[in-house]
């Protein structure tokens, strides 16, 4: 996976609301460079605020769930934004994460066709460990009990190593379910602290990244968790 720094940015928004989206997404892929075209329901481009010094925040992962990229394009001109990133072949869902300004938004996942096979999605594992490891920094989450429609803590121990602030957190968190559908992105309770709360609007597996900078490298922790009714 390529977990560079730059790719590792994002802004403090939970998506859990079911508003009409106002705004159209195309998302497109063609020899390691990504095009993503917003347009509003006039087929005019909108105008994004911008959030912790970004545009855009863009989240592909792959049907399996194995593959996680978090990445920052660029605007070329008026509605139309570019990133470079290689993606093996395989079936990706794209996540572009904005806030247009006076337009209803709502995250919704983009297939993401590269090359010919397919990447079939995966009944998440009920078991998983709490404790993970990533260029020698280990965490552990500690999670409240998961339910659907109400705030779920989320603690993450960074075991006596302090994480770095970017962008104004101490971390940043993305989860996704096991059909690779809804997107739900927390932030943490205060700025300086490791402990997000979640909410989850219905029941399942869901797979969480949390990002944690360490000196110049941002580490990305895989775990799973089961939300109940």
């Amino acid at each position: 996976m390529n977990h560079s720094e730059h790719n590792h940015h994002h802004h403090a928004h939970q998506h859990h609301h079911h508003a009409k989206s106002e705004i159209k997404t195309d998302v497109t892929y063609e020899n390691g460079k990504i095009l993503i075209k917003l347009e509003d329901n006039n087929g005019k481009p909108p105008e994004l605020a911008i959030q912790h010094e970004k545009e855009m925040h863009f989240i592909i992962i792959s049907n399996d769930l194995e593959k996680y990229y978090h990445l920052h394009p660029v605007k070329e001109q008026q509605g139309i934004y570019s990133v470079e990133q290689v993606l093996s072949d395989g079936t990706y869902q794209a996540f572009v994460d904005i806030t247009p300004e006076n337009k209803a938004y709502q995250i919704k996942p983009n297939t993401l066709q590269v090359g010919t096979r397919a990447t079939s999605k995966v009944t998440l594992g009920k078991k998983d460990s709490w404790t993970k490891e990533s260029g020698g920094k280990t965490v552990t989450l500690n999670a409240g009990n998961a339910v659907v429609g109400k705030e779920v803590p989320l603690v993450f121990d960074t075991q006596g190593e302090k994480s770095d602030p970017y962008l104004g957190a101490l971390g940043h968190v993305v989860i996704i379910d096991e059909n690779v559908e809804q997107y739900i992105h927390v932030h943490p309770e205060t700025e300086v602290t490791t402990k997000f709360n979640a909410y989850f609007p219905t029941p399942g597996m869901y797979k969480i990244w949390a990002e944690f900078k360490f000196g110049e490298n941002v580490q990305v922790y895989p775990f799973i968790i089961k939300v109940k009714e």
